[in-house]
Formats: structure tokens, C-alpha cells, sequence
């Protein structure tokens, strides 16, 4: 399909909704997460946390949580939607992620969903999410995948890169952090939804909405939709790790230290 002629959004014009694609990849996070030992407990940053549902399944693990993201609309949400949770204290805070507004060495886990691909300077801010990091705090990381699967829809995202695996994990070591492992996902049925459903059907949403933000352009899909695209992601999970056909990749990586 053609690219519709549309300009890149701004993500931060309203609160972001989120489908059961996003849900997927954040349990893939919080998966990673269990798996290097952090949960319950702990203070957790999420740098770039948007409309802040990673920042509330932190808080429902127990964690501490400070949210930071570039958008004060996000952040007054946020905000509010933490005081509610449970736990805490938690707190949300507007800030650049190339000079997050925390103190170094302060955070034991460090969360950064979907960001690094938005950024002209990822290597600044690799830096940055490395220096809020206690000795011995991992981070964990998604980002896009295959720089050749760079389409109209990445633009339209603001995304200014897709990564390689070597690419990653380059980018993680040069912050300074070793533990590097880098986990491809998204096949089969997330790439199949990405080619064949998703893409059309902004395409057509986009087209009738005229130049649009995200939440005008994607609501969530109705209940039972929801169900039955949640039950077809989970069998990617059989598939981690699987090369060609990935959509996307999660790295986790520890801050050296005792």
C-alpha cells in the first residue's frame, strides 16, 4: 500500500491510546524484568513513559516509580494516575531524557519502552538512562526492529531509526553497561498484524481523518476484538528470539557494580 501523504504527529498532543500490541510488548518487558530478579521492590524509572501504562504495571510490581516524559499533557495525567496507585510514594516528573531531572545513581531498575528510536541523540540519552542507575541496577529497553522494515509508518511515528541487533547492543555497551542481551520479537502473528492490519487500516483512518494525531487516528479496537488479538500475540511467545520475521527487540543490561 501507498504511503498516505501525512506528516508526523506529535505524540504529545493528548493522552495515547494504547491496544492490545502495546499491552503484548509491555508484558515482554515486565517478563524481562522477572527474569533478571528485580521484582517486587526497588525504586524504577521510566524514562519516557507517555500515557504511563508501563509506569502503572511498575507500581503494581511494587516498585517506587518515577515517570519522566516531555510532555506536561502526559505528565498532569500521569500524575494523577499515580497517586492512585498502589504503593509508592510515586511521582511523575517533565523532563528531556537526554537530562533526565534525577540524581545519578538512583534508580534500581530503569524502563525505556519505545523512545530511543524517536531520538536524534540516542547515544546521549543511553548515557543518561546509565547514569540514574545504582551499581548493579539492570535496565531493560524495547525498541523497533530491521532498519529495512523502515516504512511510511515509522515516519508517521517520528521514528528516526530501526535497530540491528549489533546495533543495540553496541549503543547499550558504549552507555557503559555489560550484561548486554538483546531478544528479537514479534513473529509470526505480530508481524502479520503489523503488514496486514494495522498499516491498512491507518492508512484508511488517516485518509478520512485529515492530518491527525495518534489518539484521533487509533482508538483502542472494541472488547472482543481486543480478546482475540491478546490471545493471538501470546503465541509469539513460542517464538522469541526467532530471525527473520521479528518486529522488534528487547534489551535488558546491568550497570557494573556489586
Amino acid at each position: 500500500m501507498s504511503a498516505p501523504a501525512r506528516d508526523e504527529h506529535t505524540w504529545g498532543d493528548a493522552p495515547e491510546l494504547y491496544g492490545p500490541r502495546h499491552e503484548f510488548r509491555e508484558s515482554l518487558l515486565v517478563d524481562a524484568l522477572a527474569r533478571l530478579g528485580p521484582l517486587p521492590g526497588g525504586d524504577a524509572v521510566d524514562a519516557g513513559a507517555g500515557a504511563g501504562s508501563m509506569a502503572l504495571r511498575l507500581a503494581r510490581h511494587g516498585f517506587r516509580v518515577t515517570a519522566v516524559d516531555g510532555s506536561d499533557a502526559f505528565v498532569a495525567r500521569l500524575g494523577r494516575m499515580l497517586d492512585a496507585a498502589p504503593g509508592g510514594p510515586h511521582r511523575a516528573l517533565t523532563g528531556d531524557i537526554h537530562r533526565l531531572p534525577l540524581p545519578a545513581a538512583c534508580a534500581d531498575v530503569v524502563v525505556c519502552a519505545e523512545v530511543l528510536e524517536h531520538l536524534d541523540d540516542d547515544v546521549a540519552a543511553a548515557a543518561e538512562l546509565a547514569r540514574v542507575m545504582r551499581p548493579g541496577a539492570v535496565l531493560v529497553v524495547s525498541v523497533p526492529a530491521g532498519p529495512r522494515r523502515y516504512d511510511w509508518t515509522d515516519k508517521w511515528a517520528g521514528h528516526r531509526r530501526r535497530y540491528t541487533q549489533q546495533g543495540l547492543t553496541d549503543l547499550l555497551q558504549g552507555a557503559g553497561l555489560d550484561d548486554v542481551r538483546v531478544t528479537a520479537w514479534g513473529f509470526p502473528v505480530t508481524g502479520f498484524y503489523h503488514r496486514h492490519v494495522y498499516r491498512p487500516m491507518l492508512a484508511r483512518r488517516l485518509d478520512r481523518a485529515g492530518e491527525s494525531t495518534a489518539g484521533d487516528a487509533m482508538g483502542p479496537p472494541r472488547p472482543a476484538v481486543a480478546r482475540v488479538l491478546r490471545a493471538a500475540f501470546a503465541v509469539d511467545r513460542l517464538f522469541l528470539g526467532r530471525k527473520p520475521g521479528y518486529m522488534g527487540f528487547i534489551a535488558t543490561a546491568r550497570r557494573p557494580g556489586p
